[in-house]
């Protein structure tokens, strides 16, 4: 199945609405520590399912970023995906009323 993309947060949007992000990914039960804020977010739909997609810092046994294994002056991310429970707007950020969450669980 095709996803289309509702929404594009960008790496200048998360410097200029952080308050309003953090609350929003934490809301859906994601850590804005692990979530890098480059290449940015994204909120797709794949069919009735909403979903947030971002990039995970893979972490080492004492919590610590690890470094890219193809590129070692970078961080190593991965790409996740999680489903939206509830929308930006719900949590200060702007222009986001007409995008939907998925309000039940399951896939």
């Amino acid at each position: 199945m095709t996803s289309t993309v509702l929404m594009t947060i960008t790496e200048d949007d998360v410097h200029k609405h952080r308050e309003a992000l953090c609350r929003w990914v934490e809301a859906n039960g994601l850590n804005p520590k692990d979530i890098a804020s480059a290449p940015g977010v994204t909120i797709e739909r794949t069919g009735k399912r909403t979903d947030i997609v971002w990039r995970q810092f893979q972490r080492d046994d004492q919590g610590r970023i690890m470094s890219d294994p193809a590129d070692p002056t970078t961080a190593w991310t991965v790409r996740k995906a999680t489903r939206m429970t509830s929308p930006p707007a719900e949590h200060g950020y702007p222009e986001t009323e007409t995008i939907k969450a998925d309000r039940h669980s399951g896939s």
